[in-house]
């Protein structure tokens, strides 16, 4: 993965410090997340903007921003890319399954809110949880009740039927 910073007043010791942190884990995260679900997660053309004019984590079709105002730690730099990650594959699993004609920016209010239910439990699962042991992996409120329609999905380890039967409730 390639990281940057778009924003002039992101030092260049604290890209390279997000960067160490990532690869250290890297290959570990990558590989827990593909027995997890069955996605081959590859990220040498996915680039990470570092912004420090932001908390929040983005994803875009091969990039990702990482949030890193007021300071971030090591666990929540771990958590964050790595669930950042996971939404640009899960989309490309749900139009490879043709689940959805959707795009993320363009999606309904029902597959953004499975998107990040999505992204939740896989960052919630104990063996990534020792990853980042320290983050608060948090649900939004407003996707509360898609969880407690789809979590039963994700306990069947396989992102397909899990985004199959998802899809089959919400729709």
């Amino acid at each position: 993965m390639k990281f940057d910073s778009s924003n002039i007043s992101t030092n260049k010791n604290a890209i390279n410090k997000i960067r160490k942190i990532w690869q250290k884990s890297e290959k570990k995260i990558l590989k827990e997340i593909g027995n997890l679900t069955g996605l081959a997660i590859k990220t040498n053309s996915i680039t990470c903007h570092i912004d420090d004019s932001t908390t929040n984590g983005l994803y875009g079709k091969n990039s990702i921003t990482l949030g890193v105002k007021g300071g971030i730690s090591a666990d929540d730099v771990r958590m964050v890319i790595a669930h950042e990650l996971f939404h640009i594959f899960y989309w490309k699993k749900l139009k490879k399954m043709c689940l959805t004609k959707s795009s993320p920016g363009k999606e309904s209010k029902q597959e953004w809110n499975l998107a990040e239910v999505a992204a939740f439990l896989l960052t919630n699962e104990p063996s990534l949880k020792k990853c980042w042991p320290n983050a608060q992996v948090c649900l939004y409120p407003k996707t509360k009740s898609t969880c407690k329609k789809v979590k039963q999905f994700w306990k069947q380890g396989d992102i397909g039927y899990f985004l199959a039967q998802s899809y089959k409730i919400l729709k």
